[in-house]
């Protein structure tokens, strides 16, 4: 069960960076700077938690 729930987080994670990026892609094709900033501050944000989320799947498989 467990499993099932990160397995969830990740396509989650997944469709959130899809999302965010198209956005910043549009963001930018409209020379909207401080959107498109915001956007990447966003995508920064959901690689450190898509990190964060890996790390622990590694300490658990591990364990």
């Amino acid at each position: 069960m467990n499993r099932l729930a990160e397995t969830a987080m990740q396509k989650d994670i997944s469709a959130l960076e899809r999302h965010v990026l198209a956005s910043r892609d549009i963001a930018t094709q409209i020379g909207d700077p401080f959107l498109s900033y915001l956007l990447s501050m966003a995508l920064f944000t959901i690689y450190e938690k898509k990190a964060h989320h890996e790390n622990e799947a590694l300490k658990s498989s591990f364990s």
